[in-house]
């Protein structure tokens, strides 16, 4: 894919399988994210419950992947993977200007935040793939 396709594609989703590891095993979770292609990173908004195996898994895991996909048919498909570094963001660090970006842009997660301890994050892409069919 044309790196404007894959852009373009990243920012129609708005929701992807983050892959994580730790000792071996893996952990696939769904989530919304917003791309900036300008800064080549998906937003992330986690939300950990008490005694998450999620926050195990992120605080594990060196190299994140998320899957962005969309399936049509067996031969109508779309996938992006970007792999990289999962960085926790403060809250100065997001601003209000790219929260409300991001709640504009990423796919619409309901979930009862009132349990979850909400945490930012940037997983700054070091390898970006996309495939059409």
């Amino acid at each position: 894919m044309a790196v404007d396709d894959v852009e373009t594609f990243l920012n129609e989703q708005g929701t992807g399988v983050l892959c994580l590891a730790r000792e071996s095993r893996a952990y696939g979770i769904p989530i919304a994210f917003a791309y900036d292609a300008d800064g080549e990173r998906a937003i992330l908004d986690l939300g950990f419950a008490p005694e998450s195996r999620k926050r195990e898994f992120v605080d594990a895991t060196d190299e994140v992947c998320l899957t962005v996909y969309e399936h049509d048919a067996p031969d109508d498909w779309t996938s992006v993977v970007l792999s990289g570094e999962l960085v926790a963001l403060e809250e100065d660090e997001i601003g209000e200007e790219t929260e409300s970006w991001f709640h504009e842009v990423a796919g619409d997660i309901d979930v009862d935040a009132s349990e979850l301890e909400l945490q930012w994050y940037e997983l700054v892409a070091e390898t970006v793939s996309g495939r059409v069919q």
